[in-house]
């Protein structure tokens, strides 16, 4: 069971910015990503097609005999988690409980901001999340639709790049948040741009690293953590361009013989496993 990989989804490259925290704390274990390039972005589309569309990758990760999923998308998380988690008997992880966690043990005056696709955002997840940890919590909420377009295109710095942050983050200035939820797994690519237009006074919080501790903490529980120095082997697939997602994920996990595969995630069932 040990040796069995863990399998993280995303709806793009986004995840991979959780799967590299997962990389560094956990590089004995083997890993297994995909991310569905060729249906993105996941954020405008309906929950129930989101729905159905995570449970096509869960049941393709499901065929490598994974041990334990995480959803490294937040929109995905919004819609599916709670159905994954019923009918699975594998731990699965989410992004959005550990995000909004880690987000209440950093503000001091609990004023929260929360960034995230429209889908996520609609799906007042973080917002549900946050009261129902801390009541008196004051949450911001604020889609960012031309971020995941304008990440998956590997613009991540410069001038235009600086000008969009700037323009979509603007209703958070004046709110009181000291602390700003980067709620999709792609934002973190923009840290530099958003830290910059909301301020050194606000701290971003990257669930990432919580969703990790998470993931750890729920292979520990079922004593199933690697327990050889073995180096983990890495797998990754994608629906979209081979050649696109290659050429990101080495430049963001800084793996420069990073070879992906295609897959065709249509031909997976879009629900739940008959047991």
């Amino acid at each position: 069971m040990q040796k069995q990989p863990i399998g993280f989804m995303d709806s793009g490259v986004g995840g991979l910015t959780l799967l590299k925290e997962a990389l560094k704390r956990l590089p004995n274990e083997d890993m297994v990503f995909i991310g569905d390039q060729a249906r993105l972005p996941y954020g405008e589309k309906p929950a129930e097609t989101v729905r159905k569309f995570a449970w096509q990758m869960t049941n393709f990760l499901r065929g490598q005999n994974i041990k334990a999923l995480v959803v490294a998308c937040n929109t995905a998380t919004a819609a599916a988690l709670s159905d994954l988690q019923a009918q699975l008997t594998i731990p699965v992880i989410g992004v959005i409980a550990p995000g909004s966690q880690a987000a209440l043990a950093t503000t001091c005056n609990r004023h929260v901001g929360v960034i995230a696709t429209t889908g996520t955002i609609n799906s007042g997840a973080y917002a549900y999340q946050l009261k129902a940890l801390k009541p008196a919590t004051h949450v911001m909420s604020l889609a960012a639709p031309t971020f995941v377009p304008m990440i998956e295109a590997n613009q991540l710095s410069g001038e235009a790049v600086q000008n969009t942050v700037d323009e979509t983050l603007a209703p958070l200035r004046g709110t009181g948040i000291d602390t700003l939820i980067l709620g999709c797994t792609h934002f973190p690519l923009l840290t530099a741009a958003i830290q910059k237009t909301v301020g050194p006074a606000v701290t971003l919080v990257d669930p990432a690293h919580a969703a990790v501790d998470s993931l750890i903490q729920a292979l520990q529980d079922r004593n199933q953590l690697v327990a050889d120095a073995t180096a983990g082997q890495l797998h990754t697939y994608t629906t979209g361009s081979v050649t696109k997602f290659e050429a990101i994920a080495r430049q963001w996990l800084a793996i420069p013989a990073l070879e992906a595969q295609q897959v065709i995630i249509e031909e997976e069932k879009n629900d739940g496993p008959n047991e």
